[in-house]
């Protein structure tokens, strides 16, 4: 049974440590390793990490930490760890930055295709 009490703590220390990044109190890497460290700290007590994260997770960029709207957010979860994110989606540069210009030619016309008949 999972413990939902020291999701929801953590949750509150990440909303307190997006505040002072949002204020320029912390830089972008102080901001990922203090919410990285906080989803990591729920596991001291069968916590979860995706409630740890739940005030930043729909909102922001995983990489960035910008706040994005529902139609920008791109999501790949399935390359959070690979690019060190620590939310599931990706704001549009981030994105095109991290994930497409890192693709083989060949995926980078599949996706094109793909976005075109979408």
């Amino acid at each position: 049974m999972s413990c939902h009490n020291i999701g929801k703590g953590m949750n509150s220390v990440v909303e307190v440590v997006i505040d002072l990044f949002e204020h320029d109190r912390i830089d972008l890497n102080a901001c990922k390793e203090i919410i990285r460290a906080c989803k990591q700290g729920v596991y001291w007590c069968d916590g979860n990490s995706e409630e740890a994260i739940a005030c930043i997770n729909e909102s922001y960029c995983g990489n960035c930490l910008k706040r994005i709207d529902y139609e920008e957010k791109i999501r790949v979860s399935t390359f959070q760890k690979d690019y060190q994110c620590v939310t599931r989606y990706l704001c549009k540069d981030c994105y095109n930055r991290l994930v497409y210009e890192n693709r083989p030619d060949y995926l980078k016309r599949h996706l094109e295709l793909m976005s075109k008949s979408a």
